[in-house]
């Protein structure tokens, strides 16, 4: 190899070694690790004590205190379980509480309510889209008077909705809308 050939193959690894230790200065630099994931639930921290108001079809109404991210399912067992009558069907165990939630649990054959908290909403049924008064309707996350409105007329208009997918197909409310009421609506029988 030639004097020229050696000087060459130099700079390569040299050019190498230089663009390497900038790619690491760079890397090093602004790598800044990402806060840790703070898991809450609805504004409420985990574990953090909650209170809530447990009624209907249960062994002990009243008030029970929880912890934050706990569900439905939990605040019917801190009431003792349900009642022989209890219409479980009818609401969401599976939903995360929140301080000064209600859990309502209807017996079979009552129509499920919705009941409020401090300026937002908790859910303890579902609501037909195709019978539900605005009024009603307003009480979804996401759903105000506008949305609850547009609802009545498409369904006074168009006919009762088919499907819950109507709400989109029907341009009434947005998808991000949609995707926080999916589980609390229904089109009923």
């Amino acid at each position: 190899m030639d004097a020229f050939e050696s000087y060459k193959h130099l700079i390569y690894i040299v050019l190498a070694a230089v663009l390497a230790a900038g790619i690491a200065f760079f890397v090093a630099e602004h790598n800044d690790s990402p806060a840790p994931l703070e898991i809450v639930s609805g504004g409420t921290e985990l574990g953090e004590p909650i209170e809530v108001h447990v009624t209907g079809a249960v062994a002990q109404p009243g008030v029970y205190q929880l912890e934050g991210g706990d569900r439905a399912i939990d605040a019917l067992n801190a009431a003792g379980g349900a009642a022989g009558d209890a219409d479980l069907e009818a609401i969401n165990l599976a939903a995360r509480l929140r301080d000064e939630d209600q859990v309502v649990v209807p017996h079979v054959g009552q129509v499920a309510p919705v009941s409020s908290q401090a300026g937002d909403t908790s859910f303890t049924g579902v609501i037909n889209i195709n019978t539900a008064t605005a009024d009603e309707l307003d009480t979804l996350p996401g759903i105000g008077e506008v949305y609850s409105a547009r609802i009545v007329e498409s369904r006074e208009t168009a006919g009762p909705f088919q499907s819950l997918e109507d709400l989109l197909a029907r341009g009434i409310i947005p998808r991000a809308t949609f995707e926080k009421i999916y589980g609390l609506i229904t089109i009923g029988p």
